[in-house]
């Protein structure tokens, strides 16, 4: 059991934060979701991982190197994972008994790679983005390639307003990113000149707000968005050592949206911030010396993906840190 700093009701109330589960050696603890009767979680480069309430065991090994797993969707009631390898990318699907690999591609690796970063269920169609491209299904099975684009960008959120799905770019770091509005054949796009990237990983259905999709950047600025408007609503910029490379992860979970805020891979400077929008208010929760990447409620509490940074990154996983935190629920109460 360890004890944790956290911000609630009362200022700097001391609460306990408990472990329940740490693994040195991997790079990343990317995903955190609810599933049927499971927490699932995905461990770069371990795989997935399924959690009851009081044990953990693996549910996916990947089968190439390089297994990371960055985003997630349910959809007619199965859990697609967005996920890839150095050398695919991959959708894999859960049933709650076997994960089987749906979707397999060349080329998977992250920051801008083949990674499926964003996946997002409108209507009846499930749709995935990775580096130049969208993919889609309406069934889980047969998948096609059903938008391409060339600026070398992965796509980190899909989102749906009023019938138009939106594509958000993600990595490589480096502006002008873009918004792309698809409307049965019709696309528009929107360069955005002062920003690197976008940044979200998380469905669209749980990327909004009253309307509007959530989504953040790398400098740690939040917006809200809508036809393509962009309104910044929160910042971490003043409060991360790093430049240009701070990851925040919006999750709506209920009615409360949290930002999981951390650094990019292998930013040594680093810590992690919980904050939630309650009331039209910003709280923060808690914060942590390791980044927290996601988020989720699960039972009665409320669970923190988090990890440590690898030092050296180029040379091993060997120093790389990832670990689970278990949170009283009851810490909302306050809020």
């Amino acid at each position: 059991m360890q004890s944790l700093k956290i911000i609630s009701g009362k200022p700097y109330e001391l609460m306990a934060v408990e472990k329940v589960f740490s693994q040195w050696g991997c790079l990343e603890a990317s995903i955190l979701v609810s599933y049927c009767d499971e927490l699932i979680l995905g461990l770069w480069p371990g795989g997935l991982y399924a959690y009851d309430g009081s044990e953990w065991k693996r549910i996916y090994e990947p089968k190439e190197v390089g297994f990371s797993a960055w985003s997630y969707e349910i959809f007619r009631g199965k859990l697609y994972v967005g996920a890839g390898t150095y050398g695919s990318g991959l959708i894999l699907e859960y049933n709650g008994d076997s994960v089987r690999e749906v979707l397999k591609v060349p080329d998977g690796a992250g920051g801008g790679g083949g990674l499926f970063e964003a996946l997002t269920a409108v209507g009846g169609t499930l749709y995935a983005g990775r580096c130049n491209e969208l993919w889609s299904t309406t069934d889980g099975e047969k998948w096609s390639k059903s938008f391409q684009f060339k600026t070398g960008k992965g796509v980190y959120l899909i989102g749906e307003q009023g019938g138009v799905i939106y594509l958000f770019e993600g990595e490589p770091i480096r502006p002008p990113s873009r918004v792309y509005s698809l409307r049965g054949s019709s696309v528009e796009e929107r360069a955005y000149s002062s920003l690197g990237a976008f940044r979200s990983h998380t469905p669209g259905t749980r990327s909004s707000l009253k309307g509007y999709l959530v989504v953040a950047d790398f400098e740690g600025r939040v917006y809200f968005f809508r036809n393509f408007e962009l309104w910044k609503v929160y910042s971490f910029e003043e409060r991360f050592e790093a430049a240009s490379n701070i990851a925040v992860r919006p999750k709506k979970i209920g009615d409360i949206l949290f930002l999981a805020s951390g650094t990019g891979t292998g930013v040594v400077e680093t810590h992690g911030e919980l904050v939630a929008h309650v009331e039209g208010k910003w709280r923060r929760i808690i914060t942590t010396p390791l980044n927290i990447n996601d988020v989720e409620i699960y039972g009665e509490n409320l669970y923190i993906a988090c990890n440590s940074p690898a030092l050296p990154l180029k040379q091993s996983y060997n120093t790389s840190y990832c670990c689970v935190l278990k949170l009283p629920l009851d810490i909302l109460g306050d809020l």
